[in-house]
């Protein structure tokens, strides 16, 4: 505890500029030896998601080639003798146009095609798309979310819950696995939620805030949601975050928490809907460049994100033992099959597979997948509908199960969501009303989880466990760090 008190009172001795540079330093060096160890290591998978596929980094590969060299997207080649130049890339357009193709099983026809800016980090810094990686992107947003985080608290007066909140994630194993090892995006959402949060904690902890602030800050915020939540959609839930953040700040009236969750919202949908536009765009220009060159033009379904009937119609296998729901995509389609050969003469076979067994095109290249029809979509949510109309306590269960998962199976560690109801309990008896701001606030990334499925450690998207352990550790080091001459004090002062 000495050596605590001693590095507080020389951290004393410096700017708040200095101690600023100097975290943010830290940060950036740690985060560079991690991705370079990376390279050269194996880290700890103890911690990641199973629940689902994400990035699918498999299927999206397919398309970096003419999207870095040519700026078109979606568009892959059935060639697999790629010469890595932008002169490849014309002689393939030019001369074997036979073989372009937009889709690759079904990756860029479900939306969220911002995903594949994720390689350009990586293609720029090798100078070719050759063994693309969204590794390179992981690790810079990733370093920068946690700058960000630190920078905010700081500004907000608490730098240290900031440091504590780095280190946290920093240390975490989860993070470790998926920022810098995995080929995917699961790792992103809870380190864009503390740097959003550290942005935006002014509103919170100051009294007061510039009228500038209520204008840029939440403008900021619902850009960079909009941004990735079209690549990976869950994102959007930070939205619900901000949006409790700004009804508890002590900063603003009501009148400038009313401007800044319409700023917010405002901006959010205004970037989504500008990337889905732009990626209509670059369909047509791809479409046409693939049928003027007699290749293989898309002329299916394109939505702009995943349907979600279908995963809460699996979700409910996590618990469900009566009605023979599963976390299986095959189990959904045969439910659905009879119903729709039923209800819309579709001569649907039992195939086993993931898509319906009939194509879009003659030669086979685009299969047609249920998740591209309207029609099942509508049966998988009147099942579940029917469902838990029919059999609410058999649905409540499963709520109530999912819970206690959240709570059990969550990060940082194991166990640690069930210190939040006692700790709650504490923060109100004590009138801790910022540290209870701030776990309400996180409670929104357990939508997930809760609603659609809690299993495969889903749970991982929760914040809360997170949020009670920087709090903890913040409460410690606020009270046992100090000198024995401030506690004294503080003990025989007059209460305010």
């Amino acid at each position: 505890m000495k050596n605590i008190r001693e590095l507080i009172s020389l951290l004393k001795g410096l700017s708040s500029q200095k101690i600023n540079l100097i975290v943010v330093g830290i940060i950036i060096f740690s985060n560079v030896l991690f991705y370079i160890a990376s390279g050269h290591m194996e880290f700890s998978s103890i911690q990641k998601r199973t629940d689902a596929s994400g990035f699918s980094h498999d299927k999206a590969q397919h398309f970096v080639y003419f999207h870095y060299y040519k700026n078109l997207f979606p568009l892959a080649t059935l060639d697999t003798n790629l010469v890595y130049s932008e002169a490849g890339a014309d002689d393939l357009i030019q001369n074997h146009g036979k073989n372009l193709i937009m889709e690759y099983q079904h990756w860029s026809r479900l939306g969220e095609n911002a995903r594949i800016f994720a390689y350009y980090p990586n293609s720029l810094l090798r100078g070719s798309p050759q063994n693309p990686s969204i590794r390179v992107f992981n690790s810079l947003v990733f370093t920068l979310c946690l700058v960000l985080c630190y920078l905010g608290f700081s500004r907000a007066k608490r730098p240290l819950l900031g440091i504590i909140a780095v280190l946290i994630l920093m240390l975490t194993p989860y993070f470790r696995h998926e920022i810098f090892q995995n080929e995917n995006v699961f790792g992103i959402l809870i380190p864009l939620f503390f740097a959003l949060i550290g942005q935006n904690a002014r509103f919170i902890f100051l009294e007061k805030t510039k009228v500038s602030n209520i204008v840029w800050i939440p403008l900021c915020s619902g850009l960079i949601i909009g941004f990735f939540s079209e690549m990976r959609g869950e994102i959007i839930v930070v939205t619900g975050s901000l949006i409790l953040l700004y009804l508890f700040s002590r900063s603003l009236l009501w009148i400038g928490k009313i401007l800044a969750i319409v700023i917010l919202v405002s901006s959010l949908f205004t970037v989504k809907k500008s990337i889905q536009s732009y990626f209509d765009r670059k369909f047509e220009e791809a479409y046409t460049l693939v049928k003027q060159a007699g290749g293989h033009p898309y002329d299916g379904v394109r939505i702009s994100g995943h349907r979600i009937w279908h995963p809460i119609y699996c979700g409910l296998g996590d618990f469900d033992d009566q009605f023979g729901y599963a976390w299986n995509d095959r189990k959904a389609y045969e439910y659905a099959i009879p119903v729709l050969n039923e209800r819309y003469h579709l001569n649907l076979d039992q195939t086993g597979l993931l898509h319906t067994g009939k194509y879009y095109d003659e030669d086979q290249h685009y299969y047609i997948k249920f998740d591209d029809m309207l029609a099942y979509e509508l049966i998988v949510q009147e099942k579940v509908v029917n469902d838990i109309k029919n059999n609410p306590m058999w649905y409540a269960t499963i709520l109530l199960k999912r819970i206690n998962r959240t709570l059990i199976e969550t990060l940082p560690f194991h166990g640690i969501g069930w210190l939040s109801i006692p700790f709650l309990l504490l923060l109100f008896k004590r009138k801790k009303w910022n540290a209870l701001k701030l776990i309400l606030i996180g409670l929104p990334l357990s939508f997930t989880p809760i609603v659609i499925y809690s299993g495969g450690n889903s749970t991982y998207n929760s914040v809360f466990g997170i949020i009670i352990l920087v709090l903890i550790v913040d409460a410690f080091i606020q009270r046992y760090a100090k000198p024995s001459s401030e506690k004294h004090e503080a003990t025989t002062a007059s209460p305010k």
